[in-house]
């Protein structure tokens, strides 16, 4: 029986990206959270975006070594949680198949001062991202405010 082939993209649609020096941060503009990807995930975003295969991360990343089984499993968790989270979404099928074997790679060939992708969500100014700027504005200020709702309106005597 074949495996199921597995590429993934990140869904543009919803989600805002920043590359800095050693990490990513990602927005997701419906759920309001907002996300902080170590370097070495921002690594395997790249590697997503160019369409290599999920499957195939560890190997771009370490090539034919025992580093690679070392972090065959982290990896595929990672991109899991990415998924679950909406980050990532299958490539439609009919879309290029992505690369094969890349001049540079494996990235870390030895996985010397390789670190795991760490991932993390924030959801502290998640208020903040999902007010709509365009009809929900403080007339005095100018700014998004969040509108009160009915049920929390406080009435003061």
């Amino acid at each position: 029986m074949d495996k199921k082939v597995r590429r993934y993209e990140i869904d543009r649609a919803r989600i805002i990206l920043e590359r800095f020096e050693e990490e990513a941060v990602l927005v997701n503009v419906e759920s309001g959270y907002y996300y902080s990807i170590s370097s070495a995930g921002s690594e395997i975003l790249e590697l997503l975006e160019e369409g290599l295969a999920a499957d195939d991360l560890a190997l771009a990343l370490f090539g034919d070594s025992e580093t690679l089984h070392r972090f065959q499993i982290r990896i595929a968790q990672f991109v899991e949680k990415l998924a679950v989270e909406g980050i990532v979404v299958e490539r439609d099928p009919a879309s290029s198949a992505g690369p094969g074997f890349h001049k540079g790679w494996p990235l870390h060939p030895d996985g010397a001062g390789y670190e795991p992708p760490i991932f993390e969500r924030f959801d502290d100014v998640r208020d903040l991202l999902l007010i709509d700027p365009v009809h929900q504005v403080d007339p005095e200020h100018g700014w998004p405010k969040k509108r009160a709702s009915a049920s929390s309106i406080e009435t003061r005597a």
